[in-house]
């Protein structure tokens, strides 16, 4: 027979060790500053298994949110703990390539080889960040459209970066295009990892910074000079100066934050 003080201890072991994995899910994502090359980014990892990573364009009234402002009240009653801007997009705010938010498609794959004005989308091969059910990847273009999983969110954007751990074929070290960049990978351990340059690079450079620094395997570029991110902990809050088709965004349910 086991006695009552016996029992109350165990159930003070259980609830202690519930709270403690609770508050080891919330506290999954992680930000930080990252030296790497004499040059400084802005990174953020995401647990697809417990943070709840969203991928938004349009508000209720259809119209694109365009801003992290608007995007934080968008999800309100959550908190917007971080969001960044998705992949490259058109001049009336409309994603260049596909684009799935809370498994619905609001835009095609793009199969085009050129279009105006766009020339690091087209810089073959571009790909696909998604996520779906047994967690993240980055491929080619070519590979999802022969793979068409069901997906929960998914941006394409490019050039990738990185496709099975190999640099994109039209990077060169010696490169003299230098701007801002942003992009997303996957780590070996699979985390999400979204990474924001404080500095002018190459592509070459950027793509060390995910393979070398970071960890990962696969990642693709998704914009340049305007790029930015909201990440209130680091102190990165609105940027007036920006506006985008699509964000990925970060938040924390009303519920959890009362926690």
């Amino acid at each position: 027979m086991i006695s009552h003080r016996r029992t109350r201890y165990w159930c003070w072991v259980l609830a202690g060790c519930g709270w403690l994995a609770l508050a080891g899910a919330l506290a999954a994502a992680r930000a930080e500053r990252v030296q790497f090359l004499d040059k400084e980014f802005v990174c953020y990892w995401v647990d697809w298994r417990t943070d709840q990573l969203g991928l938004y364009w349009k508000d209720r009234n259809d119209k694109p949110l365009a801003t992290f402002s608007r995007l934080r009240e968008h999800v309100r009653p959550a908190e917007l703990k971080f969001a960044i801007n998705a992949g490259i997009f058109s001049r009336d705010l409309t994603p260049l390539g596909l684009h799935v938010e809370g498994g619905r498609q609001l835009r095609p794959l793009n199969l085009k080889s050129l279009e105006g004005g766009q020339f690091n989308f087209y810089l073959k091969p571009n790909g696909v960040f998604y996520l779906h059910a047994t967690g993240p990847r980055v491929v080619a273009t070519e590979v999802f459209r022969e793979l068409t999983p069901q997906v929960h969110l998914a941006c394409q954007s490019g050039p990738l970066l990185l496709n099975n751990g190999v640099f994109h074929p039209e990077f060169r070290p010696a490169s003299t295009n230098f701007f801002l960049r942003s992009g997303v990978g996957v780590s070996r351990k699979g985390e999400i990892v979204f990474a924001l340059s404080l500095h002018r690079l190459r592509f070459y450079d950027f793509a060390r910074l995910f393979k070398e620094k970071l960890e990962c395997d696969e990642a693709l570029y998704l914009d340049g000079e305007i790029c930015a991110v909201y990440l209130p902990e680091l102190g990165f809050k609105e940027d007036a100066r920006s506006q985008f088709a699509a964000m990925f965004a970060v938040t924390v349910p009303a519920e959890r934050r009362a926690e």
